[in-house]
């Protein structure tokens, strides 16, 4: 947003730790001035779940500004109650938890955020809401849509809607468990601090210090065809990540600590079990 005028204060906290509410309020009680906030609920490149909820009440019920939220790895994942929790925006996209390829963005806005669009005088173009509300209320797209995916994303709300979202809320928190317990069978450390912050779509793993990343990875893909991501940024060579969120079952997770049972004593760490 900043490039496109915004004046941004960035709020940055410990790789692995979650949003610091403390922090927040201090940030808003000592720049009135501020107009929105943006948080992501679920962060893919640690392995951490912001309290989202936590997060509104303190910056709906405490300061009532804009919240704008980033649902791309925990909307049809993770419980996120837009109205309820009064989320002012929540932006996701169709390659998490929709099980759909890439290519679609679904964004909800609240009335105050409809009004706060119509006051803004950033840049717009292609990515202008009001746009996209005008043609929708006429029934059609403003540009060519992605209509593959779109028959693909038909076929996922119905995989969705027929199992009951509650119930993929309760399978994506076991399997987050189960990969989790099975990470530290091994004698492996889940990244974030407080493990009850662990994301239940994707499990960040700290690197043994004695074992080098690359050639972990390296070795799980080649050898066992399970492919697994690295840490980002400073976090390469630190970490590696496991996703399960949409419909990967226990046993693909099962695949994946066996193959880590096998591969982590080639690699000279000896705590595996």
């Amino acid at each position: 947003v900043a490039i496109y005028g915004a004046e941004v204060i960035t709020l940055s906290f410990p790789f692995g730790e979650v949003i610091d509410l403390g922090t927040l309020r201090d940030t808003l009680n000592n720049d009135p001035e501020i107009k929105a906030v943006l948080v992501t609920h679920n962060e893919t490149s640690t392995g951490v779940t912001n309290d989202l909820q936590a997060v509104a009440e303190l910056v709906k019920g405490e300061f009532d500004k804009l919240l704008i939220v980033d649902g791309i790895s925990s909307v049809a994942s993770l419980p996120l109650s837009t109205d309820a929790w009064g989320c002012d925006v929540v932006a996701t996209a169709s390659q998490k938890g929709w099980m759909v390829p890439p290519g679609l963005a679904f964004i909800s806005m609240s009335e105050r955020a409809w009004e706060a669009h119509a006051e803004a005088t950033m840049p717009r173009f292609y990515f202008d809401a009001a746009m996209y509300k005008r043609y929708y209320e006429i029934g059609q797209p403003p540009y060519t849509p992605s209509v593959s995916t779109m028959f693909a994303l038909d076929l996922a709300l119905d995989k969705l809607l027929s199992e009951g979202m509650g119930s993929v809320f309760e399978r994506h928190a076991s399997i987050g468990q189960f990969t989790r317990d099975g990470a530290k069978s091994l004698g492996l450390s889940i990244f974030p601090k407080d493990e009850s912050t662990a994301s239940n779509t994707v499990t960040a793993i700290s690197i043994p210090e004695e074992v080098d990343g690359a050639k972990l990875l390296g070795m799980m893909r080649t050898e066992h065809n399970v492919v697994m991501s690295g840490g980002q940024a400073s976090l390469s060579g630190q970490i590696f990540r496991i996703g399960h969120m949409g419909m990967t079952t226990t046993e693909d997770i099962q695949e994946v600590i066996d193959a880590l049972k096998i591969v982590l004593p080639q690699v000279g760490f000896n705590g595996a079990g």
